[in-house]
């Protein structure tokens, strides 16, 4: 009898835990329920997004491998407003800003490398479009204004960096402080194992004093 008592008292226990908490189980319940449906629904448009950024970019490559001529500005901004936080916003301008070089337009490539320093979320990118906007801004006798622009966390690009500082002292005839970028600058290639021939030249040019 006792068992039994104890049983029963188990069971209208639960019941009476069941009717005070029911409600706040089902709101969890479907809370929970909804967040993963949200997370694999957001896995999806994460996964056609890409897809999508990737298809338009293949595009632009072959607008570009066509004809030289073509522009695909309008290409670039649509990848650039849609698809900002892909790497292929940032390849894509990149692209452009070669284009405008080529074309004879520097203040247009310069739009595009800052917009990629801006907007990426993809640090390797962020550091090329620095270093070939530093490039490009010393061409046009920015060089001061140049040297800001690398006056940055190096990470992984340092000897990129420590290159072109170099080549923008030689041309601001600061050679001394020319030397330094470059020996760092080889020091870095050394690291990575690069054998950087063109630069040794270059530090060579500057002699050993």
């Amino acid at each position: 009898m006792d068992n039994y008592e104890t049983e029963e008292q188990q069971v209208e226990a639960i019941k009476k835990w069941w009717h005070e908490n029911f409600k706040l189980i089902i709101v969890v319940t479907i809370i929970g329920l909804g967040s993963i449906v949200g997370v694999q629904q957001w896995k999806q448009n994460q996964t056609m997004n890409a897809q999508t950024a990737s298809l338009e970019y293949d595009h632009i490559l072959q607008i570009v491998a066509s004809d030289s001529n073509s522009e695909v500005t309008h290409q670039v901004e649509s990848l650039q407003t849609d698809f900002a936080g892909y790497p292929y916003a940032a390849l894509a301008s990149l692209l452009e800003a070669k284009k405008f070089i080529d074309a004879g337009k520097p203040a247009e490539a310069e739009k595009k490398f800052h917009w990629v320093i801006d907007n990426s979320n993809t640090p390797n990118l962020k550091h090329i479009s620095r270093i070939r906007l530093a490039t490009l801004m010393s061409e046009q006798g920015k060089n001061e204004q140049a040297l800001k622009i690398l006056d940055v966390e190096q990470g992984s690009f340092k000897a990129g960096y420590m290159e072109v500082k170099g080549d923008i002292l030689v041309t601001l005839k600061r050679i001394n402080e020319a030397k330094a970028a470059y020996d760092q600058a080889l020091q870095a290639y050394e690291a990575m194992g690069a054998n950087a021939q063109i630069l040794k030249i270059k530090r060579n040019d500057l002699g050993n004093s």
